[in-house]
Order: structure tokens, then sequence, then C-alpha cells
């Protein structure tokens, strides 16, 4: 009896001993597939990195842009950068790799600096900028500038409104806030970047004087005023903006606001100083900010420029200039004037497809 009762522990032992070894080897067999899965997905992403980084481009453009990070210019970006990968062209926004805020100048001498093949530049029009693009130019680098011409300078093509279209657009709003007030005893304020040419903002008041005498107000004209904002920021030029507002004898009846800078800054001072009715702004650009400030009437209307048309004109323009030696010196973009009507359609229409 002694001896079998030991047989029998001897037995019970083997077993437990025989089962662990079973469950070990499913635990290693498990744990080897699990590794091996994981280390071909990770080998996979890997790849798919290297390939990505390796990619070869036939061209390298830079983008320099004043706030670029904002929501006017990303969607110029966008634009550019899909058609610039159509063109196995790789679009650098410069700013983005920088580890502290550089003006526009200074990005776009980084960008002539580095040999570009290509630049699209938008910013200050001051005489070094002008020196910078003939640099480029003189480097065989095509330049395009947006928005802002810089006009005495080589660049290749401008791609945006011309100023004396942009006054007549201008003109039409000013036409139906003075059916409330009257011309002649309105005075419009036309916020404009410290360095834009002289020639550039006389065109702008010629075209909004010759529109409204052409609908036959003769010499009942408003008074207008240029007023040059220096701001190398977003945030000097939303102080410069609100030391306007300070002067209360002096506040225009309309303010122009030739960029989407200028119109958010414009619309918070408005609401800040609680001048809303008192100030009619027509604004530039079309923010879902804007955009609802046009439907409560906070804003007047905002031009809205097509970010799509100018950003893929601009990169249709470098490429035409790489591949022929030239291009068109002006692109025009769409523009549509956004008002009450136009923007509560819009905010309904947005509100639908979340819906959905």
């Amino acid at each position: 009896m002694i001896f079998n009762k030991k047989e029998s522990n001897g037995d019970s032992y083997s077993n437990r001993s025989y089962r662990f070894m079973i469950v070990g080897t499913v635990i290693m067999i498990v744990a080897a597939i699990v590794t091996g899965i994981i280390f071909r997905v990770i080998t996979k992403m890997i790849r798919n990195v290297e390939q990505e980084m390796t990619m070869e481009y036939d061209l390298h453009y830079a983008f320099v842009a004043e706030d670029s990070d904002g929501d006017f210019w990303q969607e110029v970006f966008d634009a550019a950068d899909e058609q610039a990968r159509e063109y196995n062209i790789y679009l650098e926004d410069i700013s983005a790799n920088l580890g502290r805020d550089y003006s526009t100048e200074d990005l776009l001498r980084i960008a002539v600096n580095s040999g570009m093949d290509g630049i699209v530049y938008s910013g200050g029009a001051s005489d070094k900028v002008a020196d910078l693009i003939d640099k480029a130019a003189d480097a065989g680098i095509g330049v395009v500038v947006l928005q802002n011409d810089v006009e005495k300078s080589k660049r290749q093509c401008y791609v945006g409104l011309n100023y004396y279209e942009l006054g007549q657009i201008y003109a039409t709003q000013i036409e139906k806030l003075a059916d409330n007030a009257g011309l002649a005893d309105t005075s419009v304020d036309i916020l404009v970047d410290a360095d834009m040419s002289e020639g550039a903002s006389n065109l702008i008041v010629m075209a909004i004087e010759d529109y409204l005498r052409e609908q036959g107000y003769g010499d009942m004209l408003p008074e207008i005023v240029v007023t040059r904002i220096e701001a190398e920021d977003i945030f000097s030029a939303e102080e410069s903006i609100r030391n306007i507002f300070l002067e209360k004898e002096t506040l225009p009846n309309i303010m122009l606001c030739v960029n989407s800078v200028y119109t958010r800054c414009a619309y918070q001072a408005v609401v800040d100083y609680n001048l809303v009715g008192q100030i009619q702004i027509i604004g530039y650009f079309a923010t879902d900010t804007i955009i609802d400030a046009v439907d409560k009437q906070v804003i007047f209307s905002t031009i809205s420029i097509d970010t799509q048309e100018m950003g893929k004109s601009c990169i249709q323009a470098l490429y035409e200039y790489n591949n022929m030696g030239y291009t068109n010196s002006y692109l025009p973009v769409g523009v549509e004037v956004v008002d009450q009507e136009n923007a509560h359609r819009i905010i309904s229409e947005k509100a639908d497809r979340m819906e959905q």
C-alpha cells in the first residue's frame, strides 16, 4: 500500500509537469505569433515612412505668407499643395519648420538663399522685399506674388484681385450703406498695409469714386481716408486698429478692410467698444467667424476670395515658368460678396451637411 501511494504521487507530479509544459508551449507559440504580427506591422510602417521620406520630387517650392497658419492662407496652401503634388513638386511652408517666428521679409530671404526652384509670396511690398524678389529672379527662381502685388519687383506673376477691381467691389457695398445715411455725409476709412504702394491705394480710392460717379452721384461723394496699419504680426495689427477706435472724434461711418486679419481685428474692436451699428465694416475673406458676424450684421458684408483657385493658380504659374521660361504676369481669381442673405444660406447649408 505504501508503494502504491508513492507511485500515485509520482504520477500526479508527472501529470502536472506535463500540463505545465503544454501550457508553456502554447504561451510561447502565441507570444511568437503576436511578436511576428507586431514585427510585420512595425516593419511595414517603417517602410512606408522611408518611402515617404525618400520620395523624390522634380521641384522644390517655398510658400511664404503672413499669418500662414490663419484660415485664409491655410486654405490657399492646401490648394497649392494639392496642385503641387500633381506636378510632383514639394511645396514647403517655410515658417512651419522654424523654431521661432520670423517676418515675411526674413522668410523670403531664407527661401531665396536656400536656392528654391520657385517661391509663392504674400506679405509686405517694401523696397527690401522688392530687392529680394529681384535677387531671386536674377538667380532664375520664379516668384509668384499673392494678394498684395509687389509692383516694382521682377516677380513673374501676380495672383489676386487688381486694386481697381477691388475698389469697384467695395463701392457697390458703400452704395448700399449710403442709401440709409447719404453719401455726402458718409466717411470711409480704408485699412491697408503700411508698405502698400501709394499708387495701389490710390487705385482703390479712384475705383470707388469712379463707380459712384457712374451711378449718378456726381459730387456727392463720401470722404475717403486711407489708414496705413503699422503691423509686424496680428497682435500689432490689433493694437493699431484699436488705436483708431480710441480716437472718438475721427471714427468713420464705414471701415474697409483689405485682408482677413484687419477684418477680424476691426470686428473685435467694434464689439469691445460697443459700436455695433455705428461703424459698418466691409471685410475681406469668409471664415466661419466672419460669416457668423455678417449673419448677425456686426459686419455688413465681406469679400470672399476663391482660395482654391488662388492656390492652384500660383503653382500652375510657377510650373509654367519653370518649364517654358515665362508665364502670365497677372492671373485674376474668383470673388463673391457675402452679405447677410448669403451668410445665412451658407450657415444653413453647413448645418444641413453636419446633420446628414
